[in-house]
């Protein structure tokens, strides 16, 4: 599919304009709905601050390949639109599947590498990149909280999520890692996000 800079454009504006599911079932009008291309950029500055802050400690990290897995992470929805979560607990080789999906863009054979690297957590900076996939939508379900919807239930799933891929990075890299993102937590606390919604409605 991919054999111009086109095919590439046409792939950025459909995720651009691909509203993300969840937001849309929990009353977020369609016309702010973050897009999936919204959420890829968000999770590529994480990735790329992540990758940087942990190069401190370990100078084998790619930033670079950082950038590169979360820029396409999700290019496949540019098929399939925005697959929510219920549908993939269905499916036991939804990762497998999203591989296939993602071969058939025909990006570069580099960068499919990158994307099962990413997908099947096979390296540092794939495992990352997943860190900061979970951590963009925690914020983004944050600051949906702040403006008066309700995102509660995504909220208490992704902070476990975040917590949970967190304990898997040890030694300086996890101390790093951490350090960074720990701070969401408190921005995202569970008093300020019940305070919102009890004192706030949506625009």
């Amino acid at each position: 599919m991919v054999s111009s800079l086109i095919d590439v454009v046409n792939i950025a504006n459909t995720i651009l304009n691909t509203p993300r599911i969840g937001w849309i079932q929990r009353g977020v009008p369609q016309a702010i709905a973050e897009s999936v291309g919204a959420h890829v950029l968000l999770t590529s500055y994480l990735a790329l601050i992540l990758c940087n802050s942990v190069r401190r400690v370990d100078n084998t990290i790619n930033a670079d390949k950082c950038a590169s897995m979360a820029l396409i992470h999700d290019a496949h929805e540019a098929l399939t639109g925005n697959v929510g979560n219920s549908v993939r607990s269905m499916l036991s080789n939804w990762k497998d599947i999203e591989v296939r999906l993602f071969d058939e863009l025909q990006f570069p054979e580099e960068l499919r590498t990158y994307f099962r690297e990413y997908r099947h957590g096979l390296s540092i900076e794939g495992r990352i990149v997943n860190l900061s996939d979970k951590l963009a939508t925690l914020i983004r379900a944050c600051m949906y909280a702040k403006a008066g919807y309700d995102t509660r239930e995504l909220i208490i799933n992704y902070k476990e999520l975040v917590e949970k891929l967190l304990g898997e990075f040890t030694g300086s890299i996890g101390q790093v890692i951490n350090s960074v993102v720990r701070p969401i937590f408190s921005w995202c606390d569970n008093s300020t996000i019940t305070n919102t919604l009890s004192n706030e409605s949506p625009q």
